[in-house]
Protein backbone atom coordinates (compact mmCIF):
# COMPACT_ATOMS: atom_id res chain seq x y z
CA UNK A 1 0.00 0.00 0.00
CA UNK A 2 1.41 3.56 -0.75
CA UNK A 3 2.26 5.98 1.74
CA UNK A 4 2.20 9.90 0.79
CA UNK A 5 3.40 12.23 3.39
CA UNK A 6 2.07 15.77 3.93
CA UNK A 7 1.38 18.65 5.91
CA UNK A 8 -1.22 18.30 8.65
CA UNK A 9 -4.25 20.49 8.51
CA UNK A 10 -6.93 21.66 11.53
CA UNK A 11 -9.06 18.84 10.30
CA UNK A 12 -5.95 15.97 10.60
CA UNK A 13 -6.23 16.69 14.73
CA UNK A 14 -8.17 13.73 16.06
CA UNK A 15 -6.34 11.26 13.34
CA UNK A 16 -2.90 12.37 14.75
CA UNK A 17 -3.63 12.25 18.32
CA UNK A 18 -5.03 8.96 17.56
CA UNK A 19 -2.35 7.38 16.16
CA UNK A 20 -0.16 9.03 18.73
CA UNK A 21 -2.23 7.74 21.48
CA UNK A 22 -2.26 4.64 20.32
CA UNK A 23 1.54 4.31 19.41
CA UNK A 24 1.68 5.54 23.64
CA UNK A 25 -0.43 2.93 24.84
CA UNK A 26 0.87 -0.31 22.50
CA UNK A 27 4.52 0.86 22.21
CA UNK A 28 6.05 3.25 24.94
CA UNK A 29 4.30 1.42 27.74
CA UNK A 30 7.31 -1.14 27.41
CA UNK A 31 9.79 1.54 28.68
CA UNK A 32 7.86 3.37 31.11
CA UNK A 33 5.60 3.50 33.78
CA UNK A 34 1.92 4.12 33.39
CA UNK A 35 2.16 7.37 35.15
CA UNK A 36 4.37 8.59 32.33
CA UNK A 37 2.74 7.35 29.64
CA UNK A 38 -0.90 9.22 31.25
CA UNK A 39 1.56 12.48 31.41
CA UNK A 40 2.18 12.55 27.76
CA UNK A 41 -0.81 11.70 26.64
CA UNK A 42 -2.49 14.40 27.62
CA UNK A 43 -0.32 16.45 25.83
CA UNK A 44 -2.04 14.77 22.48
CA UNK A 45 -5.50 15.32 23.22
CA UNK A 46 -7.02 16.70 19.22
CA UNK A 47 -7.28 20.20 20.83
CA UNK A 48 -3.70 20.44 22.27
CA UNK A 49 -2.42 18.68 18.67
CA UNK A 50 -4.54 21.92 17.56
CA UNK A 51 -2.68 24.39 19.36
CA UNK A 52 0.65 22.40 17.97
CA UNK A 53 -0.15 22.75 14.78
CA UNK A 54 -0.07 26.21 15.09
CA UNK A 55 3.55 26.40 16.32
CA UNK A 56 5.00 23.68 14.67
CA UNK A 57 5.61 22.14 11.12
CA UNK A 58 3.38 18.82 11.50
CA UNK A 59 3.73 16.23 8.96
CA UNK A 60 1.52 12.93 8.66
CA UNK A 61 1.73 9.96 6.55
CA UNK A 62 -1.51 9.08 4.91
CA UNK A 63 -2.50 5.91 3.80
CA UNK A 64 -6.12 5.35 1.86
CA UNK A 65 -7.22 8.70 3.38
CA UNK A 66 -6.04 7.54 6.78
CA UNK A 67 -3.78 8.74 8.96
CA UNK A 68 -1.24 6.36 9.82
CA UNK A 69 1.83 8.02 11.10
CA UNK A 70 3.14 11.90 12.32
CA UNK A 71 5.96 14.07 13.09
CA UNK A 72 7.02 17.45 13.70
CA UNK A 73 10.08 20.15 13.27
CA UNK A 74 10.21 23.04 15.96
CA UNK A 75 13.03 25.22 14.59
CA UNK A 76 16.14 22.34 14.49
CA UNK A 77 14.18 20.66 16.92
CA UNK A 78 12.33 16.64 15.81
CA UNK A 79 9.48 16.13 17.60
CA UNK A 80 6.12 13.21 18.05
CA UNK A 81 7.30 10.82 15.78
CA UNK A 82 4.59 8.39 16.17
CA UNK A 83 3.49 5.45 13.70
CA UNK A 84 0.47 3.41 13.70
CA UNK A 85 1.65 -0.10 15.93
CA UNK A 86 -0.07 -2.44 13.62
CA UNK A 87 2.30 -1.04 10.90
CA UNK A 88 5.61 -0.68 12.83
CA UNK A 89 8.54 -2.02 10.60
CA UNK A 90 7.20 -0.89 7.14
CA UNK A 91 9.41 2.06 6.92
CA UNK A 92 6.58 5.13 7.56
CA UNK A 93 8.66 6.39 10.04
CA UNK A 94 11.67 6.69 8.09
CA UNK A 95 9.72 8.53 5.06
CA UNK A 96 8.69 10.94 7.23
CA UNK A 97 11.97 11.60 9.27
CA UNK A 98 13.30 12.09 5.48
CA UNK A 99 10.76 15.11 4.74
CA UNK A 100 11.71 16.42 8.18
CA UNK A 101 15.23 16.24 6.96
CA UNK A 102 14.47 17.82 3.39
CA UNK A 103 12.39 20.71 5.59
CA UNK A 104 15.25 21.70 7.84
CA UNK A 105 17.76 21.80 5.31
CA UNK A 106 15.57 24.06 3.41
CA UNK A 107 15.65 26.37 6.67
CA UNK A 108 19.39 26.03 7.07
CA UNK A 109 19.42 23.99 10.09
CA UNK A 110 22.84 22.76 10.46
CA UNK A 111 22.18 19.78 13.75
CA UNK A 112 19.04 18.17 13.87
CA UNK A 113 18.27 17.40 17.40
CA UNK A 114 15.55 15.24 19.10
CA UNK A 115 14.47 14.45 22.36
CA UNK A 116 14.03 10.69 22.12
CA UNK A 117 12.34 8.06 24.13
CA UNK A 118 14.10 5.20 24.84
CA UNK A 119 11.61 2.81 22.69
CA UNK A 120 12.31 5.18 19.44
CA UNK A 121 16.74 5.45 20.15
CA UNK A 122 17.27 2.23 17.91
CA UNK A 123 15.00 4.04 15.38
CA UNK A 124 17.30 7.11 15.34
CA UNK A 125 20.23 5.62 15.98
CA UNK A 126 20.02 3.58 11.94
CA UNK A 127 19.23 7.41 10.53
CA UNK A 128 22.37 8.29 11.64
CA UNK A 129 21.56 10.05 15.22
CA UNK A 130 24.26 9.61 18.42
CA UNK A 131 23.20 10.39 21.98
CA UNK A 132 24.91 13.69 23.23
CA UNK A 133 22.88 13.25 26.97
CA UNK A 134 20.04 12.01 29.08
CA UNK A 135 17.49 14.33 30.77
CA UNK A 136 15.18 13.36 33.44
CA UNK A 137 11.84 14.97 33.81
CA UNK A 138 10.82 12.49 37.48
CA UNK A 139 11.00 9.41 36.39
CA UNK A 140 10.58 10.00 32.79
CA UNK A 141 14.35 9.80 30.99
CA UNK A 142 14.54 11.26 27.51
CA UNK A 143 18.04 10.50 25.15
CA UNK A 144 18.77 13.97 23.91
CA UNK A 145 20.09 13.02 19.98
CA UNK A 146 21.54 14.89 17.69
CA UNK A 147 22.79 14.78 13.61
CA UNK A 148 24.68 16.86 11.65
CA UNK A 149 23.28 17.88 8.72
CA UNK A 150 24.69 18.61 5.28
CA UNK A 151 24.74 22.73 5.13
CA UNK A 152 24.14 25.43 3.15
CA UNK A 153 26.17 27.41 5.61
CA UNK A 154 29.84 26.18 5.81
CA UNK A 155 32.37 26.98 8.96
CA UNK A 156 35.71 27.72 8.18
CA UNK A 157 38.91 29.33 9.34
CA UNK A 158 38.43 33.35 9.74
CA UNK A 159 39.92 35.02 6.70
CA UNK A 160 40.83 38.63 7.76
CA UNK A 161 40.45 40.46 4.33
CA UNK A 162 37.34 38.50 3.71
CA UNK A 163 35.98 38.49 6.71
CA UNK A 164 36.83 41.68 9.07
CA UNK A 165 34.04 44.12 8.50
CA UNK A 166 31.12 41.14 8.52
CA UNK A 167 32.45 40.13 11.75
CA UNK A 168 32.75 43.64 13.67
CA UNK A 169 29.52 44.32 12.45
CA UNK A 170 27.80 41.16 13.67
CA UNK A 171 29.98 41.36 16.91
CA UNK A 172 28.29 45.00 17.54
CA UNK A 173 24.69 43.85 16.88
CA UNK A 174 25.02 40.70 18.80
CA UNK A 175 27.18 41.92 21.86
CA UNK A 176 26.65 45.67 21.78
CA UNK A 177 30.83 46.12 23.03
CA UNK A 178 31.60 49.22 24.68
CA UNK A 179 34.65 49.04 26.37
CA UNK A 180 38.15 49.48 24.96
CA UNK A 181 39.61 45.62 25.89
CA UNK A 182 36.47 44.50 24.20
CA UNK A 183 36.65 46.63 20.85
CA UNK A 184 35.73 43.58 17.94
CA UNK A 185 38.52 45.10 16.04
CA UNK A 186 40.96 44.57 18.99
CA UNK A 187 39.88 41.54 19.98
CA UNK A 188 40.10 40.46 16.09
CA UNK A 189 44.08 41.57 15.98
CA UNK A 190 44.92 40.20 19.73
CA UNK A 191 43.15 36.30 17.94
CA UNK A 192 45.25 36.70 15.06
CA UNK A 193 48.47 37.22 16.91
CA UNK A 194 48.20 34.14 18.44
CA UNK A 195 47.92 32.06 15.08
CA UNK A 196 46.15 29.13 16.68
CA UNK A 197 43.79 28.80 14.36
CA UNK A 198 40.81 28.68 16.73
CA UNK A 199 39.18 31.47 14.78
CA UNK A 200 35.92 30.34 12.93
CA UNK A 201 33.55 31.72 10.92
CA UNK A 202 29.71 30.48 9.26
CA UNK A 203 29.13 32.09 6.07
CA UNK A 204 25.94 31.66 3.25
CA UNK A 205 27.74 32.60 0.14
CA UNK A 206 30.07 35.71 1.00
CA UNK A 207 28.14 36.94 3.77
CA UNK A 208 29.39 36.27 7.49
CA UNK A 209 26.49 35.02 9.67
CA UNK A 210 28.01 33.54 12.55
CA UNK A 211 31.61 33.28 14.62
CA UNK A 212 33.12 30.87 17.03
CA UNK A 213 36.62 31.39 18.81
CA UNK A 214 38.24 28.60 20.94
CA UNK A 215 41.26 28.95 22.87
CA UNK A 216 43.57 26.21 24.27
CA UNK A 217 46.12 26.28 27.09
CA UNK A 218 47.78 22.87 26.88
CA UNK A 219 44.67 21.52 29.50
CA UNK A 220 41.25 23.80 28.95
CA UNK A 221 39.95 24.68 26.45
CA UNK A 222 37.95 27.85 26.43
CA UNK A 223 34.75 29.46 23.97
CA UNK A 224 33.67 33.47 22.94
CA UNK A 225 32.29 35.69 20.85
CA UNK A 226 29.52 32.79 19.69
CA UNK A 227 27.27 34.83 17.02
CA UNK A 228 24.44 34.13 15.20
CA UNK A 229 22.90 36.62 12.60
CA UNK A 230 19.79 37.56 13.71
CA UNK A 231 18.31 36.17 10.58
CA UNK A 232 19.87 32.95 10.89
CA UNK A 233 18.55 31.87 14.37
CA UNK A 234 16.80 28.83 15.44
CA UNK A 235 18.09 26.79 12.97
CA UNK A 236 20.87 25.16 14.42
CA UNK A 237 23.91 26.85 13.51
CA UNK A 238 24.76 28.07 16.90
CA UNK A 239 24.91 24.43 18.11
CA UNK A 240 27.03 23.62 14.84
CA UNK A 241 29.78 26.07 15.30
CA UNK A 242 29.69 24.77 19.11
CA UNK A 243 30.38 21.41 17.51
CA UNK A 244 32.95 22.78 15.41
CA UNK A 245 35.06 24.47 17.29
CA UNK A 246 34.35 21.23 19.82
CA UNK A 247 36.31 19.27 17.40
CA UNK A 248 38.61 21.47 16.75
CA UNK A 249 39.77 21.42 20.65
CA UNK A 250 39.49 17.87 20.99
CA UNK A 251 41.75 17.44 17.94
CA UNK A 252 44.34 19.37 20.03
CA UNK A 253 43.95 16.77 22.91
CA UNK A 254 42.19 19.29 24.87
CA UNK A 255 40.41 17.37 28.22
CA UNK A 256 37.33 19.76 29.41
CA UNK A 257 35.81 23.09 27.89
CA UNK A 258 34.85 26.22 29.95
CA UNK A 259 32.57 29.24 28.82
CA UNK A 260 31.38 32.21 30.36
CA UNK A 261 27.77 33.90 30.21
CA UNK A 262 26.81 36.81 31.88
CA UNK A 263 24.67 36.23 34.87
CA UNK A 264 21.02 35.77 34.41
CA UNK A 265 21.13 35.38 30.29
CA UNK A 266 18.75 31.96 31.00
CA UNK A 267 18.16 31.49 27.21
CA UNK A 268 21.92 31.36 26.53
CA UNK A 269 22.22 29.05 29.62
CA UNK A 270 19.87 26.83 27.99
CA UNK A 271 20.93 27.03 24.99
CA UNK A 272 24.48 25.69 26.84
CA UNK A 273 22.94 23.14 28.91
CA UNK A 274 21.56 21.64 25.58
CA UNK A 275 24.77 20.84 24.15
CA UNK A 276 25.95 19.17 27.66
CA UNK A 277 27.78 22.03 29.34
CA UNK A 278 26.63 22.71 32.96
CA UNK A 279 26.88 25.54 35.93
CA UNK A 280 29.76 24.56 37.67
CA UNK A 281 29.83 26.12 41.54
CA UNK A 282 32.95 28.81 40.44
CA UNK A 283 33.41 32.04 41.43
CA UNK A 284 34.77 34.15 37.75
CA UNK A 285 37.07 36.45 38.92
CA UNK A 286 39.59 38.85 36.22
CA UNK A 287 41.48 41.65 36.30
CA UNK A 288 42.53 44.21 33.54
CA UNK A 289 46.02 44.48 32.44
CA UNK A 290 45.47 48.34 31.82
CA UNK A 291 48.59 49.10 30.13
CA UNK A 292 48.10 46.66 26.95
CA UNK A 293 44.73 48.04 26.76
CA UNK A 294 44.41 51.02 24.07
CA UNK A 295 42.84 53.93 25.48
CA UNK A 296 39.73 55.38 23.04
CA UNK A 297 39.77 58.23 21.40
Amino acid sequence: MSTVVRLAQSADAEGISQVILAALHSSNARDYPAEVIARVASNFTPDAVLDLLKRRVVLVAMQDSVIVATAALDGNVVRSVFVNPALHGQGIGRLLMIEIELRARDAGVTTLSVPSSLTAEPFYTKLGFHTVRDVYHGNERTLVMEKALLSRHPIGPYRDRQHRAQVVALWQEAFGYDTAHNLPTLAIDKKLAVNDGLFFVATDKKTVIGTILAGYDGHRGWLYSVAVHADYRRHGLGSSLVRHAEQALTALGCMKINLQITSGNDAVAGFYEALGYGVEPRISMGKKIVENIPTQS
